[in-house]
């Protein structure tokens, strides 16, 4: 009898997505709980463990407390619950890269911020804008980390600087950075410029975790292509990743 060929090892990062805009009504994600369901079944259903709800900070006028996520978080979770949703849930948020970021950093304003269950490391999701340059990453990053806590930058593969001089994010890790793919990316839903970027930055090791970026439902079949991709490639399980990476959330390089 001839044995079936090992299926590659699945992407254990995968079961961890740290940038979800899933709270429905908080910002311009989810518009009802019923889409927040339907996003959460699909999550739990691609092998998603637990997902970081990270409605948008300091952007477009949104600007909630801690508590404020939480009760929300705290409703949405138990939506899942009475459906069956098998799915946990964290209170996180996505801030703007920006003047009103800095403010709150030299002011000691408390961030939004979530650790890994395998390390007591406090983090904060940031986005970069997209188009327009950006000057003092690495300082925001230093200040940050004085303050204990760990900058993560969302989806850098679409930011145009990062597009027109990847290897510019050498010197942001140096300050501290740690930074994240959009899934979406992969799918091809930001371009080619953007797709090209993030397969040249995962085939470099570059990423630490990955998020869906889910802001609306129809954006699923493209998420459930990413992960079918990823799982399909066979990249490298926390388990294979080099003895001296202290973080086990990196994502390693591909073999060849």
């Amino acid at each position: 009898m001839t044995m079936a060929p090992a299926a590659p090892p699945v992407l254990d990062v995968l079961a961890l997505d740290v940038h979800c805009h899933i709270l429905p009504g908080c910002d311009e994600g989810s518009r009802s709980a019923a889409e927040s369901m339907l996003m959460g079944r699909e999550l739990a259903s691609l092998g998603v463990r637990r997902v970081h709800a990270t409605p948008h900070q300091f952007r477009f006028g949104h600007e909630r407390t801690a508590v404020d996520v939480e009760t929300r978080v705290s409703e949405t979770r138990r939506d899942f619950e009475r459906h069956g949703i098998s799915l946990e849930l964290v209170a996180s948020a996505e801030y703007l890269y920006g003047e009103r970021l800095f403010e709150a950093v030299d002011a000691g304003e408390a961030l939004i911020t979530w650790t890994t269950p395998d390390a007591d490391i406090r983090r904060v999701l940031i986005e970069l804008p997209l188009r327009d340059p950006v000057v003092g990453v690495e300082s925001l990053g230093r200040r940050l980390l004085r303050a204990g806590v760990r900058p993560v930058m969302a989806h850098p593969e679409r930011v145009l600087s990062v597009i027109a001089d990847s290897a510019r994010t050498a010197l942001w890790r140096a300050a501290g950075w740690e930074f994240q793919l959009d899934l979406l990316s992969l799918s091809g839903t930001y371009g080619r410029d953007a797709r090209a970027t993030a397969e040249q930055l995962l085939e470099a090791g570059f990423y630490d975790f990955v998020g869906s970026d889910l802001h609306r439902s129809v954006q699923l079949p493209d998420l459930v292509r990413a992960h079918e991709r990823l799982r399909r490639e066979g990249l490298p399980t926390r388990a294979s990743l080099p003895a001296n990476n202290s973080d086990p959330s990196r994502l390693a390089r591909r073999p060849r």
